[in-house]
């Protein structure tokens, strides 16, 4: 039976595809579902049973009232009209921020009506920081600048109602996932502070004996944002110094221009390239047991839960200076300024082979700090600052 002393607790998430705003959805829930009467709403499909084991949780559907959120004529999945989706899905939220004590979205601002806990993913948010930050922000048409896109933009802001709000309100708490993000968004916004939540990854899995010595994995979403033809050059700099490095390559493909795009660069390359696409908890785990490396090209990721898994997993990532990857990384050796570097620091490495296990230990022992427990106990205290109460 409900406990009527326990707050009213809502927590949004637009789109649940795969990802790490989805994780931290997901163990939001699992932190919240006996502390408090949960509500989570979203517009896509809910698969408890395939959400929990992607993702490592418990969530109970009796223990989680879920509120299906409408979509938009024509809108089968995330990245669909994802801005005018996200504006419808905010619309609603609107018409509910009443009814609860709390409200939390897991992934970038929502305007529910009232004060709210906003989870902070990245920055495609909002058109100007995205201009500002992302490095790919124009580089495919229909994110350029124009008069289409301004049109997209403000139809999108008129589904939302949000009638030339902030687009963060002053007495919102927002949080960031990284250091990195907490410190862009003092510098775009007018925050007074912006605490740190990093998003829950994978723990540790037991430590391999038998790793394929210059292989690497990537896993991202493929879109240009992330940067996979940098991943692909900083390898072709490697083996033209005669290393036979080969590369996973994890992640759904689509048919836009920029799939299209990494699939030629793949084909080219099809004798060290594979794209085994999205794999499962047990693939991923497997995987990952048999491999060395890890690469990471984007340098606006605002935290990066896949270079965290892979590290937690005995990887060894190299990541861009620029975003919250190199907080994960947390050794020089492994953080580069560009593709040439990137390609003399992964040499480097492979060149003082009595240096892998040291660097995994110290890997692991800085990711254990992002472990979903970790998170889980994070954002009660959050939560409860919120409220100002305990739960």
């Amino acid at each position: 039976m409900a406990n009527p002393l326990q707050p009213e607790i809502l927590i949004a998430h637009p789109w649940m595809g795969r990802g790490g705003s989805e994780a931290t959805a997901m163990w939001t829930l699992h932190a919240l579902q006996d502390r408090a009467r949960v509500t989570f709403t979203t517009a896509s499909p809910v698969d408890w049973e395939d959400l929990n084991a992607t993702y490592g949780t418990r969530v109970f559907p009796d223990k989680v009232t879920l509120l299906q959120a409408p979509r938009l004529p024509g809108v089968n999945s995330g990245t669909v009209l994802a801005f005018w989706q996200r504006a419808w899905f905010e619309r609603f939220c609107r018409t509910l921020g009443e009814k609860f004590d709390a409200c939390i979205s897991a992934y970038n601002p929502i305007h529910f009506g009232q004060r709210a806990i906003q989870l902070i993913g990245d920055f495609s948010f909002d058109e100007k920081c995205r201009l500002a930050l992302y490095p790919t922000a124009t580089g495919q048409a229909h994110h350029r600048p124009s008069f289409v896109r301004q049109a997209y933009l403000s139809i999108g802001e008129h589904l939302a109602r949000r009638h030339d709000e902030p687009t963060l309100a002053a007495d919102d708490l927002v949080v960031a996932n990284s250091k990195w993000t907490a410190a862009r968004l003092r510098e775009h916004f007018p925050l007074d502070r912006a605490p740190v939540l990093y998003p829950p990854s994978t723990p540790a899995g037991p430590e391999a004996a038998d790793r394929e010595p210059f292989s690497f994995v990537a896993m991202n979403r493929i879109a240009p944002e992330k940067e996979i033809e940098a991943i692909i050059a900083i390898l072709d700099r490697v083996r033209a110094a005669g290393r036979p490095a080969t590369l996973d390559l994890l992640g759904g493909f689509g048919d836009d221009c920029y799939s299209r795009r990494i699939r030629q660069m793949v084909a080219e390359r099809g004798e060290w390239v594979r794209t085994p696409g999205f794999l499962g908890p047990q693939e991923k785990t497997a995987l990952f047991a048999s491999r060395s490396f890890g690469l990471h090209a984007c340098r606006v990721e605002a935290f990066g839960i896949a270079v965290a898994e892979m590290a937690a997993a005995g990887l060894i990532p190299f990541v861009p200076a620029e975003g919250g990857s190199a907080e994960i990384a947390a050794n020089e050796s492994l953080v580069y300024q560009n593709p040439a570097d990137a390609a003399g620091k992964i040499l480097a490495v492979l060149n003082q082979p009595e240096s892998h296990e040291p660097l995994r230990r110290s890997l692991r022992e800085n990711v254990a700090r992002f472990a979903p427990e970790h998170f889980a106990v994070r954002l009660v205290e959050i939560v409860q600052d919120f409220l100002g109460r305990p739960i």
